[in-house]
C-alpha cells in the first residue's frame, strides 16, 4: 500500500503543468469532513464547471481593459470574487479554462469578428498579468464576432414590440444576406433601436469558463486510481452526498436564520420594552412636573385667595353712616354742564335693612367774582331714599332712588348778552324731584367713590332784573319749569360702621 501511494505521488508530481494544476492546502483541510464543508468542493462536484460573463467598457475600437473606464471597476471586482471562489484553497484540479469574446451585431461582420478576437486576447492578457493564469492552467481563447444566438434568447424573453417579426427575421434570414438590414427596416426601425439601446449592450462581453478535472479530484479524494466505471459510481455518490450536505447546510442556515430572527425579535422586544420603560419614566417625570406645577399653582391661588380674603376682611365693613361731598359741584359745574363758581356741599348717608339707605345733602354758595361784577349764590337741601341692588349689606355697586330738593338762588352777571328768561340777573326759589341712579365703588373698608345722575322735574319762581351798572331794576316775575337732568354726582365718601 505504501509503494502504491509513493508511486501515485511521483506520478502526480511529474505530470506536465499544461495538463493539470494543483493548489496545495494545509493538511487539516484534506479530511472528508473538511471537504464536505467546503462550498467550493460541493459546487465543483455538482456542476463540474464554473463560468462568468464580464461586461467591460472600452473606448471606440479599443480592446485593453482599463479599470478607470466606464463601469469596469465593478466588473473587475466581480471577476476577482469569481477567481477567488473558483480557485479556492481546497483539493481542486482544473482541466482547462476557456475565454470567449463576444460582440453585438451592429456594424460589419469582419470588424466585429476582429474586435471580438482582440478583446478576448486582451482579457487573457489581463488574467495572466493579475492572476498568472496561463502559467498554472491550460487556457483556450475563442471569439464570436456577432452573437446572434444570445440575441435571439434575449428577444424571446423580452416584451419587445414586433418580437415575433424580429424572431422570424433572425430564424429565416442569413447573416450575410441582409439580416441586420431587415431588422433595421422592420416597423420603421422601432424594434431595432430598442434592441440597440437595451439588448445589444448585453451581447458585448467576455466569458471565462472553468472546467474542472473531476476524475482526478475524486482519485485524490480516495487516494487511488479509478476506472471510468468506478469514477462514475463514486461521482454519483459524491454528488448525492453534496446534495445531502447542501440540504443539511440549508437547514442549518434556516435554523441559523430563525435563531437570528428570534434573537432580533428578542432584541426588538427588549428595545420596545426599554422604550416603553423610558416612555413610562418620561411620563412619570412629566406627571411629577405637572403635579409640582399644579401644587405650585394651587399654592399660588391659595395665597391669592388668602390675600383677597384678607383684603375682603379688611374691607368687610357694615356701614351705619357715611359722609361725602360732590366734587362735580365743588368744581363749579351745574347740571347743565355750565361753569359758574365752586359750591361747597356735604352729604350724610344712613344705612339700614341691608338694602336701604337715605341721603341728606346740603349745598351753599354766596360768592362775588370778576371784581364784584358777578355774583353766584345758591342753596340746596335734598333728601334721597335709595335701594341697593346687591343685598349683602355692604351697600356697594348699583343703586336706584327717589329724591326731592329745594332751595333758592341769586345770580348776577355782567354779560348783557344773556336774555331775561335765563338764570342770569335773577333771584328766586326752586324745588325739584325725580329718580336717581348710580354706582358706589369700595376703595377700602371706609373710603369709596360714587358716581350718579339725577333726573326729573324742576320748577323755579324767578324775579328778573335789568342791569344798569351799578344798579339793578326789577323787570318781571315768572315761573320756569324744566324736565331733564337735574343733578350730577361724582363724590368721594368715608363710611363709619362695624366690621363683621
Amino acid at each position: 500500500m505504501k509503494i502504491k501511494t509513493i508511486l501515485l505521488l511521483l506520478f502526480t508530481c511529474i505530470l506536465p503543468d499544461c495538463l493539470y494544476a494543483e493548489v496545495i492546502l494545509p493538511p487539516d483541510t484534506l479530511g472528508p469532513d473538511k471537504l464536505y464543508r467546503d462550498s467550493t468542493y460541493r459546487r465543483v462536484i455538482k456542476e463540474g464547471t464554473a463560468g462568468l460573463n464580464c461586461y467591460f467598457s472600452y473606448p471606440q475600437g479599443g480592446w485593453q481593459i482599463r479599470k478607470d473606464y466606464g463601469g469596469n471597476a465593478g466588473e473587475l471586482e466581480k471577476l476577482d470574487k469569481f477567481m477567488r471562489s473558483s480557485f479556492a484553497d481546497t483539493l481542486i484540479y482544473v482541466r482547462r479554462i476557456t475565454l470567449t469574446g463576444y460582440c453585438s451585431i451592429e456594424g460589419s461582420y469582419a470588424a466585429n469578428e476582429k474586435l471580438a478576437h482582440d478583446r478576448a486576447n486582451g482579457f487573457r492578457n489581463y488574467l495572466n498579468s493579475v492572476y498568472g493564469l496561463a502559467r498554472r492552467y491550460p487556457v483556450e481563447v475563442h471569439y464570436v464576432g456577432e452573437d446572434w444566438e444570445r440575441l435571439r434568447e434575449l428577444v424571446e424573453a423580452s416584451t419587445l414590440p414586433g418580437r415575433t417579426e424580429v424572431l422570424a427575421v433572425i430564424d429565416n434570414t442569413d447573416i450575410f444576406k441582409g439580416r441586420e438590414k431587415k431588422l433595421m427596416d422592420l416597423q420603421g426601425g422601432v424594434p431595432y433601436n430598442l434592441m440597440l439601446a437595451e439588448l445589444f449592450p448585453l451581447l458585448r462581453r467576455v466569458e471565462i469558463r472553468v472546467e474542472y478535472d473531476l476524475h482526478r479530484i475524486i482519485e485524490e479524494r480516495y487516494r487511488r486510481k479509478l476506472t471510468d466505471a468506478e469514477f462514475q459510481e463514486i461521482l454519483a455518490g459524491e454528488r448525492a452526498a453534496a446534495e445531502a450536505d447542501e440540504l443539511r447546510l440549508a437547514e442549518l442556515r434556516r435554523l441559523e436564520t430563525e435563531k437570528q430572527q428570534r434573537a432580533e425579535q428578542i432584541r426588538m422586544e427588549e428595545e420596545r420594552a426599554g422604550q416603553a420603560r423610558r416612555e413610562e419614566e418620561q411620563l412619570r417625570r412629566e406627571e411629577a412636573e405637572r403635579l409640582k406645577e399644579q401644587r405650585f399653582r394651587e399654592k399660588w391661588l391659595a395665597e391669592r385667595q388668602a390675600q383677597r380674603t384678607a383684603r375682603k376682611q379688611r374691607n368687610m365693613l357694615l356701614p351705619l353712616v357715611s359722609v361725602k361731598t360732590n366734587l362735580y359741584t365743588w368744581a363749579g359745574m351745574t347740571p347743565d354742564f355750565d361753569y359758574t363758581a365752586f359750591t361747597p356741599n356735604l352729604s350724610a348717608e344712613f344705612f339700614f335693612a341691608r338694602r336701604w339707605s337715605a341721603v341728606a345733602s346740603a349745598a351753599y354758595a354766596d360768592w362775588d367774582y370778576d371784581g364784584g361784577k358777578c355774583h353766584w349764590g345758591i342753596s340746596g337741601y335734598s333728601l334721597e331714599p335709595r335701594f341697593w341692588l346687591n343685598g349683602d349689606g355692604r351697600y356697594r355697586w348699583c343703586y336706584v332712588g327717589v329724591y326731592g330738593q329745594m332751595g333758592d338762588f341769586d345770580n348776577r352777571s355782567a354779560d348783557s348778552g344773556r336774555i331775561a328768561g335765563s338764570t342770569a340777573n335773577c333771584t328766586g326759589t326752586y324745588w325739584e324731584g325725580g329718580l336717581s341712579v348710580g354706582c358706589y365703588i369700595l376703595l377700602d373698608a371706609h373710603w369709596g367713590f360714587e358716581a350718579g345722575l339725577r333726573g326729573g322735574y324742576r320748577t323755579s319762581d324767578v324775579n328778573a332784573y335789568d342791569v344798569e351798572m351799578p344798579y339793578y331794576y326789577f323787570n318781571r316775575n315768572f315761573r320756569e319749569n324744566h324736565f331733564g337732568v337735574t343733578g350730577v354726582d361724582i363724590s368721594i365718601s368715608y363710611r363709619f360702621g362695624s366690621r363683621k
